[in-house]
């Protein structure tokens, strides 16, 4: 049997699809397992042992011609069965006209005509990486293990965090903090001048560098950090792509950061997270590891999930604003001490 799995576009639910890819192998026993992702979360899935092909498309290109030109890249690998995880409409569009022969996805978003296997979404709230793992369930017909997302890291991503990391007289044995001191979603960033004042408190406490990872987008935020926190401060926002991201977590002592795909990223790699958590919903969102605190206020309007906080005044972020760098520290201090 040959299998492909469309995995979700977003850097956070990528991640939290891996378990659903790492027992799609032995759970269905396919021959051949692709994976079929947009540029953002190609890296995650290379150099992995049970993916046999990585499958990068850009099907925003045109609304009208992407999923056709998708669906080219896959059409005369003749696929047995199609695994689709987002829950778009162009998703299920791709393995259609590819002529993907089963294709099983949620129902919803108008494209269950699309699907051969429409699956009505679990009525339980349910955290995303088992909704994904549920659906691979439909697949093989019997309950799988649940197990925390695992990233395959090469010598080539350890190497390169390496050589980022000498770029700023640091190495691997500093067993330095990493922070992300920006969200994508507004509603979800507790701000530079508080990641600002929280870095000087832990260079203090622990003796240690703290260094900030995140795109080019987040430089400036990260420069606000560093005049803030001192010079202990290392901003590598732009510096690194997310393997080498993911290398410089996995050795570091502590991520702290919001619900973010960093977060979900430090995780995969086995480095204890403090998670500040405003407009999300940890229940079904929120990083996967062994050794986490998530900090989240019990108020009437958490877990809203919007991306942009709708209220003003007192109200505006206060799901955020609530946190304080105190209380950040005790987290910090109780999950490296674990």
């Amino acid at each position: 049997m040959k299998l492909i799995i469309r995995v979700p576009n977003w850097v956070g639910d990528a991640v939290m699809a891996l378990p659903t890819v790492d027992a799609a192998v032995e759970a269905t026993g396919a021959s051949v397992v692709s994976i079929m992702t947009r540029p953002l979360t190609a890296p995650l899935f290379q150099h992995h042992p049970n993916i046999d092909r990585v499958v990068v498309i850009d099907d925003k290109k045109s609304r009208v011609l992407g999923p056709y030109h998708a669906s080219r890249m896959i059409k005369d690998d003749k696929y047995d069965v199609g695994l689709i995880l987002p829950p778009s409409l162009s998703s299920a569009l791709i393995f259609k006209l590819a002529g993907v022969a089963g294709r099983v996805g949620f129902a919803g978003d108008s494209r269950s005509y699309l699907l051969t296997r429409a699956i009505q979404p679990p009525k339980e709230t349910m955290h995303r990486a088992r909704q994904y793992l549920y659906l691979l369930e439909q697949v093989t017909g019997f309950p799988l293990p649940m197990a925390n997302p695992r990233l395959v890291l090469s010598h080539e991503d350890i190497a390169g965090g390496e050589n980022i990391l000498a770029k700023h007289s640091l190495t691997y044995d500093n067993r330095y903090i990493v922070i992300a001191p920006q969200a994508t979603a507004a509603s979800r960033r507790w701000g530079a001048a508080n990641y600002g004042r929280l870095s000087a408190r832990l260079i203090s406490e622990f003796d240690c560098a703290v260094i900030l990872i995140g795109s080019l987008l987040e430089r400036a935020a990260g420069d606000e950090v560093r005049q803030i926190g001192g010079a202990r401060v290392v901003n590598l926002c732009g510096e690194t792509d997310l393997k080498t991201a993911a290398a410089i977590a996995s050795f570091a002592r502590l991520f702290i950061g919001n619900d973010s795909g960093l977060a979900h990223l430090a995780g995969a790699v086995g480095c204890p997270l403090v998670v500040l958590s405003g407009a999300d919903n940890p229940d079904e969102t929120s990083p996967l590891c062994d050794r986490k605190k998530v900090i989240i206020k019990d108020i009437d309007c958490i877990r809203c999930v919007k991306n942009v906080c709708p209220l003003s005044g007192e109200a505006f972020m206060r799901c955020l604003k609530m946190i304080t760098v105190d209380e950040v520290c005790d987290a910090a201090r109780e999950v490296i001490k674990a």
